[in-house]
Protein backbone atom coordinates (compact mmCIF):
# COMPACT_ATOMS: atom_id res chain seq x y z
CA UNK A 1 0.00 0.00 0.00
CA UNK A 2 2.61 2.04 1.21
CA UNK A 3 4.89 1.54 -2.21
CA UNK A 4 1.76 3.04 -4.16
CA UNK A 5 2.47 6.76 -2.88
CA UNK A 6 6.04 6.64 -3.75
CA UNK A 7 7.20 8.95 -5.91
CA UNK A 8 7.79 6.19 -8.72
CA UNK A 9 3.74 5.79 -9.51
CA UNK A 10 3.64 9.14 -10.49
CA UNK A 11 0.30 8.02 -13.02
CA UNK A 12 -0.73 6.91 -9.16
CA UNK A 13 -0.83 9.96 -7.39
CA UNK A 14 -1.52 12.41 -10.26
CA UNK A 15 -4.94 10.56 -10.13
CA UNK A 16 -5.15 10.32 -6.37
CA UNK A 17 -4.88 13.80 -6.06
CA UNK A 18 -7.46 14.99 -9.22
CA UNK A 19 -9.75 13.05 -7.20
CA UNK A 20 -9.49 14.96 -3.93
CA UNK A 21 -9.34 18.14 -6.26
CA UNK A 22 -12.21 17.15 -8.51
CA UNK A 23 -13.96 16.41 -4.60
CA UNK A 24 -13.26 19.69 -3.15
CA UNK A 25 -14.31 21.92 -6.54
CA UNK A 26 -17.61 19.87 -7.60
CA UNK A 27 -18.55 18.01 -4.05
CA UNK A 28 -17.64 20.63 -0.91
CA UNK A 29 -17.37 24.15 -2.64
CA UNK A 30 -19.77 24.14 -5.33
CA UNK A 31 -22.26 22.24 -3.26
CA UNK A 32 -25.83 23.12 -3.74
CA UNK A 33 -26.37 23.52 -0.17
CA UNK A 34 -26.75 21.08 3.04
CA UNK A 35 -31.06 21.60 3.19
CA UNK A 36 -30.36 19.30 -0.06
CA UNK A 37 -28.20 16.93 1.09
CA UNK A 38 -28.27 13.94 0.77
CA UNK A 39 -31.04 13.40 -1.51
CA UNK A 40 -33.16 15.45 -3.87
CA UNK A 41 -36.27 14.18 -6.37
CA UNK A 42 -34.60 14.53 -9.58
CA UNK A 43 -37.16 15.19 -13.36
CA UNK A 44 -35.16 15.26 -16.22
CA UNK A 45 -32.46 17.56 -14.99
CA UNK A 46 -34.41 19.42 -12.62
CA UNK A 47 -34.52 19.51 -8.94
CA UNK A 48 -36.90 19.75 -6.18
CA UNK A 49 -37.25 19.56 -2.30
CA UNK A 50 -38.30 16.92 -0.79
CA UNK A 51 -41.63 18.02 0.18
CA UNK A 52 -42.79 18.46 -3.71
CA UNK A 53 -45.61 17.07 -5.49
CA UNK A 54 -45.95 18.52 -8.99
CA UNK A 55 -48.04 16.30 -11.48
CA UNK A 56 -45.33 16.37 -13.78
CA UNK A 57 -42.70 15.26 -11.63
CA UNK A 58 -41.20 11.76 -11.73
CA UNK A 59 -39.76 10.49 -8.62
CA UNK A 60 -35.95 10.04 -8.49
CA UNK A 61 -33.63 10.41 -5.79
CA UNK A 62 -30.74 12.51 -6.87
CA UNK A 63 -27.95 11.47 -3.79
CA UNK A 64 -25.03 13.24 -3.67
CA UNK A 65 -22.65 9.99 -2.42
CA UNK A 66 -24.32 8.56 -5.45
CA UNK A 67 -23.57 10.84 -7.81
CA UNK A 68 -19.77 10.93 -6.82
CA UNK A 69 -19.81 7.65 -8.69
CA UNK A 70 -21.31 8.82 -11.68
CA UNK A 71 -19.79 9.85 -14.75
CA UNK A 72 -18.16 13.33 -16.14
CA UNK A 73 -21.76 14.21 -17.88
CA UNK A 74 -24.09 12.14 -15.44
CA UNK A 75 -23.02 12.79 -11.97
CA UNK A 76 -19.80 14.02 -10.03
CA UNK A 77 -17.47 12.42 -12.98
CA UNK A 78 -15.48 10.35 -10.44
CA UNK A 79 -15.98 7.33 -11.81
CA UNK A 80 -13.83 7.05 -14.89
CA UNK A 81 -10.44 8.61 -12.71
CA UNK A 82 -11.54 5.68 -9.92
CA UNK A 83 -11.56 3.24 -13.13
CA UNK A 84 -8.60 4.33 -14.18
CA UNK A 85 -6.64 4.49 -11.05
CA UNK A 86 -7.89 0.76 -10.34
CA UNK A 87 -6.96 -0.30 -13.73
CA UNK A 88 -3.63 0.83 -13.38
CA UNK A 89 -2.63 0.37 -9.50
CA UNK A 90 -4.17 -3.39 -9.97
CA UNK A 91 -2.58 -4.32 -13.54
CA UNK A 92 0.72 -5.22 -12.47
CA UNK A 93 0.02 -6.64 -9.10
CA UNK A 94 -0.17 -10.53 -10.30
CA UNK A 95 0.99 -10.17 -14.03
CA UNK A 96 4.33 -9.05 -12.81
CA UNK A 97 4.59 -11.72 -10.52
CA UNK A 98 4.12 -14.02 -13.25
CA UNK A 99 6.38 -12.59 -15.64
CA UNK A 100 9.58 -12.55 -13.38
CA UNK A 101 8.80 -15.81 -11.96
CA UNK A 102 8.77 -14.46 -8.36
CA UNK A 103 5.43 -16.03 -8.19
CA UNK A 104 6.62 -19.01 -7.94
CA UNK A 105 9.06 -18.32 -5.12
CA UNK A 106 6.36 -17.10 -2.94
CA UNK A 107 4.32 -20.80 -3.26
CA UNK A 108 6.86 -22.27 -2.44
CA UNK A 109 7.26 -20.99 1.11
CA UNK A 110 4.81 -21.76 3.90
CA UNK A 111 2.09 -19.73 2.45
CA UNK A 112 -1.14 -20.89 0.89
CA UNK A 113 -2.83 -19.49 -2.46
CA UNK A 114 -5.02 -17.53 -0.69
CA UNK A 115 -2.69 -15.64 2.13
CA UNK A 116 -1.21 -14.53 -1.17
CA UNK A 117 -4.17 -13.26 -3.07
CA UNK A 118 -4.93 -11.70 0.53
CA UNK A 119 -1.68 -9.65 0.04
CA UNK A 120 -2.20 -8.68 -3.37
CA UNK A 121 -5.74 -7.92 -2.63
CA UNK A 122 -5.49 -5.49 0.45
CA UNK A 123 -3.30 -3.03 -1.21
CA UNK A 124 -5.34 -2.17 -4.27
CA UNK A 125 -8.47 -2.34 -1.73
CA UNK A 126 -6.89 0.10 0.29
CA UNK A 127 -6.22 2.18 -2.44
CA UNK A 128 -9.64 2.49 -3.21
CA UNK A 129 -10.85 3.56 -0.07
CA UNK A 130 -8.80 6.30 -0.01
CA UNK A 131 -10.70 7.65 -2.72
CA UNK A 132 -14.24 6.25 -2.56
CA UNK A 133 -15.20 6.54 1.24
CA UNK A 134 -12.74 8.69 2.37
CA UNK A 135 -14.01 11.48 0.06
CA UNK A 136 -17.12 11.16 0.26
CA UNK A 137 -16.89 11.39 4.11
CA UNK A 138 -15.34 14.65 3.52
CA UNK A 139 -18.46 15.38 1.79
CA UNK A 140 -20.68 14.94 4.88
CA UNK A 141 -18.29 16.36 7.39
CA UNK A 142 -18.57 19.78 5.50
CA UNK A 143 -22.21 19.70 5.30
CA UNK A 144 -22.23 18.69 9.19
CA UNK A 145 -20.29 22.06 9.14
CA UNK A 146 -22.13 23.81 6.97
CA UNK A 147 -25.19 23.43 8.51
CA UNK A 148 -23.62 24.86 12.26
CA UNK A 149 -21.83 21.67 13.70
CA UNK A 150 -25.11 20.48 15.40
CA UNK A 151 -25.42 17.45 16.24
CA UNK A 152 -29.38 16.97 15.26
CA UNK A 153 -28.23 16.93 12.17
CA UNK A 154 -26.02 14.03 12.81
CA UNK A 155 -28.86 12.46 14.60
CA UNK A 156 -31.57 12.99 11.40
CA UNK A 157 -28.39 11.06 9.12
CA UNK A 158 -27.48 8.77 11.43
CA UNK A 159 -27.66 6.16 8.79
CA UNK A 160 -25.67 8.13 5.89
CA UNK A 161 -21.97 7.41 7.64
CA UNK A 162 -22.95 4.02 7.23
CA UNK A 163 -24.34 3.85 3.91
CA UNK A 164 -21.65 6.05 2.76
CA UNK A 165 -19.08 3.25 4.14
CA UNK A 166 -21.17 -0.03 2.85
CA UNK A 167 -20.92 1.44 -0.52
CA UNK A 168 -17.37 2.55 -0.64
CA UNK A 169 -16.74 -0.93 0.41
CA UNK A 170 -18.37 -2.38 -2.77
CA UNK A 171 -17.11 -0.19 -5.17
CA UNK A 172 -13.34 -0.70 -3.42
CA UNK A 173 -14.23 -4.74 -3.41
CA UNK A 174 -15.47 -5.44 -6.64
CA UNK A 175 -13.38 -3.04 -8.85
CA UNK A 176 -10.19 -4.42 -6.63
CA UNK A 177 -11.05 -8.05 -7.57
CA UNK A 178 -11.93 -8.01 -11.27
CA UNK A 179 -8.66 -5.65 -11.46
CA UNK A 180 -6.51 -8.99 -9.99
CA UNK A 181 -8.65 -10.98 -12.39
CA UNK A 182 -7.35 -9.32 -15.26
CA UNK A 183 -4.04 -9.34 -13.82
CA UNK A 184 -3.63 -12.70 -13.83
CA UNK A 185 -5.47 -13.47 -17.15
CA UNK A 186 -3.41 -10.76 -19.31
CA UNK A 187 0.37 -11.36 -17.69
CA UNK A 188 1.12 -7.77 -18.88
CA UNK A 189 0.30 -5.19 -16.78
CA UNK A 190 -0.32 -2.35 -19.13
CA UNK A 191 -2.57 -4.51 -21.56
CA UNK A 192 -4.49 -5.80 -18.02
CA UNK A 193 -4.52 -2.29 -16.96
CA UNK A 194 -6.51 -1.36 -20.68
CA UNK A 195 -8.37 -4.66 -20.54
CA UNK A 196 -9.99 -3.84 -17.29
CA UNK A 197 -11.19 -0.23 -18.07
CA UNK A 198 -12.61 -1.79 -21.41
CA UNK A 199 -14.38 -4.39 -20.02
CA UNK A 200 -15.78 -1.72 -17.55
CA UNK A 201 -16.97 0.89 -19.99
CA UNK A 202 -17.42 -1.43 -22.84
CA UNK A 203 -19.88 -3.51 -21.49
CA UNK A 204 -21.64 -0.29 -20.05
CA UNK A 205 -22.21 0.86 -23.44
CA UNK A 206 -23.01 -2.49 -24.39
CA UNK A 207 -25.69 -3.39 -22.40
CA UNK A 208 -27.35 0.66 -22.98
CA UNK A 209 -27.39 0.15 -26.42
CA UNK A 210 -28.68 -3.47 -26.10
CA UNK A 211 -31.22 -2.45 -23.85
CA UNK A 212 -32.69 -0.08 -26.07
CA UNK A 213 -34.24 -3.18 -28.02
CA UNK A 214 -35.05 -5.36 -25.90
CA UNK A 215 -35.99 -3.10 -22.82
CA UNK A 216 -35.34 -5.81 -20.72
CA UNK A 217 -34.14 -4.23 -17.39
CA UNK A 218 -31.88 -7.50 -16.57
CA UNK A 219 -29.43 -7.10 -19.16
CA UNK A 220 -28.05 -4.23 -17.03
CA UNK A 221 -27.04 -6.55 -14.49
CA UNK A 222 -24.29 -7.65 -17.23
CA UNK A 223 -22.69 -4.38 -16.81
CA UNK A 224 -20.53 -3.97 -13.69
CA UNK A 225 -21.11 0.11 -13.62
CA UNK A 226 -24.52 -0.72 -13.80
CA UNK A 227 -24.86 -3.46 -11.37
CA UNK A 228 -22.87 -1.42 -8.79
CA UNK A 229 -24.84 1.73 -8.73
CA UNK A 230 -28.05 -0.13 -8.71
CA UNK A 231 -26.56 -1.91 -5.56
CA UNK A 232 -25.95 1.58 -4.51
CA UNK A 233 -29.25 2.97 -5.18
CA UNK A 234 -30.45 -0.11 -3.11
CA UNK A 235 -28.18 0.79 0.08
CA UNK A 236 -29.97 4.41 -0.38
CA UNK A 237 -33.17 3.43 -0.35
CA UNK A 238 -33.73 4.66 -3.54
CA UNK A 239 -35.10 3.69 -6.86
CA UNK A 240 -32.34 3.63 -9.65
CA UNK A 241 -32.28 5.18 -12.56
CA UNK A 242 -30.00 6.12 -15.95
CA UNK A 243 -30.66 7.94 -18.78
CA UNK A 244 -31.22 6.13 -21.78
CA UNK A 245 -31.87 7.77 -25.48
CA UNK A 246 -32.05 11.48 -23.19
CA UNK A 247 -34.60 10.41 -21.01
CA UNK A 248 -35.07 9.73 -16.97
CA UNK A 249 -36.00 5.84 -16.30
CA UNK A 250 -36.16 3.23 -13.72
CA UNK A 251 -35.59 -0.53 -13.51
CA UNK A 252 -37.65 -3.13 -12.10
CA UNK A 253 -35.27 -5.98 -10.73
CA UNK A 254 -35.45 -7.93 -7.39
CA UNK A 255 -32.83 -7.68 -5.02
CA UNK A 256 -32.22 -11.46 -5.76
CA UNK A 257 -31.76 -10.92 -8.82
CA UNK A 258 -29.20 -7.88 -8.07
CA UNK A 259 -27.10 -9.17 -5.58
CA UNK A 260 -27.13 -12.99 -7.10
CA UNK A 261 -25.69 -11.08 -10.04
CA UNK A 262 -23.33 -9.19 -8.08
CA UNK A 263 -22.13 -12.26 -6.18
CA UNK A 264 -21.56 -14.61 -9.49
CA UNK A 265 -19.65 -12.06 -11.27
CA UNK A 266 -17.62 -11.43 -8.16
CA UNK A 267 -17.67 -14.94 -6.61
CA UNK A 268 -16.76 -16.31 -10.42
CA UNK A 269 -13.89 -13.56 -10.50
CA UNK A 270 -12.41 -15.13 -7.37
CA UNK A 271 -12.83 -18.32 -8.47
CA UNK A 272 -10.83 -18.14 -11.34
CA UNK A 273 -7.70 -15.83 -9.93
CA UNK A 274 -7.61 -19.28 -7.31
CA UNK A 275 -8.03 -21.73 -10.58
CA UNK A 276 -5.17 -19.57 -12.20
CA UNK A 277 -2.75 -19.69 -9.24
CA UNK A 278 -3.28 -22.98 -8.61
CA UNK A 279 -2.13 -23.92 -12.21
CA UNK A 280 1.12 -22.07 -11.30
CA UNK A 281 1.79 -23.51 -8.44
CA UNK A 282 1.44 -27.28 -9.80
CA UNK A 283 3.61 -25.98 -12.89
CA UNK A 284 6.23 -24.69 -10.20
Amino acid sequence: FEKFFSTKNKIIMGLVVIIYLWTLAFDVLLASGSENYPCVLRDNGDFFDDDYSGPLMVEFKDCGPLTYYGDLFTGGGIRILIVSLAAIASGGLIANDMNDKSLHLYLSRPISRLDYLIARFIPIFLLLIFVTVVPNMITFMTQWSSSGLEFDWIKNHKWLMFDIIVQGLFYSASYSIIGLTFSTLINREYRAAGAFFLFVYGTNIIVELFHLFVNDDRVLLLSIAHLLDIVSFEIYGAEYYFTSAGELKGIELANLEIFGALTLIIGGCGLFVNWMISQMEANK
